[in-house]
């Protein structure tokens, strides 16, 4: 697992108890309103990829695929998973700066 500054951030808004994971946890987030943003890894199924964009666009929630495989997500955040729900606008907002910067890599 390489290590890079957008796994870091990751497990550190686990810890902070901001992350929700998994198809049906996010999808209750979605609709309570409590995801700010949705988090999909890059080898999550079609399927899958389809169905939370789908709820997100009814939910007015932002997607973002990460460069992350579902085993580097876990390694990160000490749980496999390939959908993540973020719920707290600070996480979202550094999270979407280091995907759009590209920097996400030390």
């Amino acid at each position: 697992m390489p290590d890079n500054r957008l796994s870091g951030f990751l497990g550190l808004c686990r810890k902070a108890g901001k992350l929700v994971f998994g198809f049906d946890m996010t999808v209750e987030a979605m609709q309570k309103g409590t995801a700010v943003s949705v988090l999909l890894s890059c080898d999550c199924s079609e399927r899958t990829a389809r169905n939370i964009k789908r709820i997100a666009e009814e939910c007015k929630t932002e997607v973002y695929i990460l460069p992350l495989t579902m085993d580097e997500i876990g390694y990160a955040v000490a749980k496999r998973a390939g959908v993540l729900a973020v719920c707290d606008s600070g996480f979202s907002k550094k999270i979407k700066e280091l995907l759009d910067s590209g920097t996400h890599k030390a």
